[in-house]
C-alpha cells in the first residue's frame, strides 16, 4: 500500500497532461480509421439508415469486390509492389554504402563528400530544373523515373552513418590482419550489427515507396503504370461515376462511398502487414537512436 501510494505521489501534472494529449490524438487517428472499415463492409441501404453505426448488421464484401471488378486496381497494386521492392533495395544499397564509407574518418576527402551530401538536404534546384533533368535523361513515361530520383534520404544517411561510427574500429582492425577484404568487412561484419537501424529505414523507406503519388503524377502519363495511390486518387476523385460503371451485382447495388473505404482500405493493408514482422528491430533501432542521439 505504502509502495503504492508512493508511486502515485510520482506522477508530475505535466505527465497527467501528456497522457491527455496522446490519448485525444490517438482517438483523432483511431476514430475515422474504425469508421472508415465499418463503411467499406456496409451496404447503400444501411449507409442511408444509419451511416454511424459501430459494426454493419449486414456486413458485404461486394465494396472491395467492385474495386477489382471494374478498376485496374490489380495491376496498380502489381506496380506499387514493384517500385516498392525495387526502390527499397536501390535506396538501401545506396544508403549502407555511403553511409558506411562516411562514417570512416580516415577516408581521403571525407569532409568534402558529406558537406557535398548534406547541402542537398537544404538546397534544391526546384521542381521544374528536376523535371527538365528526369526527362534529359529520358525516364519521363518509365518505371525508373519513381525508382531512381528520388532513391536517396540524406537524412536517414546521416541516422545510418551515426549507427556506423559507434561500432568499435578493433573489430574492423582484427578482421583487416585475418585477411579479410573491405566489401566481406563490410558484409559480413559491420552490416549485421547495425540491424536494427537498417529494419527502421527499410521500414521508412517502404512507406515512403508505398505512399508515392506525387512524382507518379508528374512523370508517369501511363496509367498503366500508374502505382496504387494515383489509383485510389482517381477512384476518390470520380467514386460517383466509378460507381455507375460498376457492373450490378444481384440483390445490391454498387455504393460510392463503400467504394471509397475499401478503397482507402486495400491501399493500407500492405504496409499494415509488414510492419509485424519489422516491429522488433523497428522499437530497437530507434531506442538505440534515441540513447546514442
Amino acid at each position: 500500500m505504502a509502495e503504492r501510494k508512493r508511486k502515485l505521489h510520482g506522477i508530475e501534472p505535466f505527465d497527467i497532461v501528456n497522457v491527455c494529449i496522446l490519448t485525444l490524438l490517438m482517438l483523432v487517428v483511431l476514430i475515422p480509421f474504425y469508421f472508415t472499415v465499418v463503411q467499406s463492409f456496409m451496404t447503400q441501404q444501411e449507409y442511408i439508415m444509419n451511416s454511424t453505426t459501430l459494426w454493419p448488421k449486414d456486413p458485404t464484401l461486394g465494396n472491395y469486390r467492385d474495386i477489382f471488378v471494374a478498376s485496374t486496381m490489380l495491376r496498380s497494386f502489381g506496380n506499387s509492389v514493384f517500385y516498392t521492392v525495387t526502390g527499397v533495395a536501390f535506396s538501401m544499397f545506396l544508403t549502407t554504402t555511403l553511409a558506411y564509407g562516411l562514417s570512416k574518418k580516415d577516408y581521403p576527402g571525407r569532409a568534402l563528400f558529406q558537406n557535398m551530401v548534406v547541402f542537398t538536404m537544404y538546397f534544391g534546384g526546384g521542381l521544374i530544373p528536376f523535371f527538365l533533368l528526369i526527362k534529359q535523361l529520358g525516364m519521363i513515361g518509365t518505371r525508373w523515373s519513381i525508382v531512381i530520383p528520388t532513391a536517396l534520404s540524406v537524412f536517414n544517411m546521416i541516422i545510418l552513418r551515426n549507427f556506423f561510427e559507434q561500432l568499435p574500429p578493433d573489430l574492423d582492425e582484427a578482421a583487416t590482419l585475418d585477411g579479410a577484404s573491405p566489401l566481406r568487412i563490410f558484409w559480413q561484419i559491420d552490416l549485421p550489427l547495425v540491424k536494427p537501424a537498417i529494419a527502421t529505414l527499410v521500414l521508412f523507406y517502404a512507406v515512403g515507396r508505398w505512399n508515392e503519388w506525387f512524382y507518379a503524377s508528374l512523370f508517369l502519363g501511363d496509367a498503366r503504370l500508374w502505382p496504387v495511390q494515383l489509383e485510389l486518387r482517381q477512384i476518390l476523385w470520380s467514386s460517383t461515376s466509378f460507381a455507375s460503371e460498376v457492373p450490378a451485382e444481384v440483390g445490391r447495388p454498387s455504393f460510392s462511398e463503400g467504394i471509397k473505404a475499401a478503397a482507402v482500405m486495400v491501399t493500407m493493408l500492405p504496409i499494415m502487414m509488414v510492419y509485424p514482422f519489422l516491429q522488433k528491430y523497428f522499437v530497437k533501432g530507434v531506442m538505440i537512436g534515441a540513447i546514442k542521439s
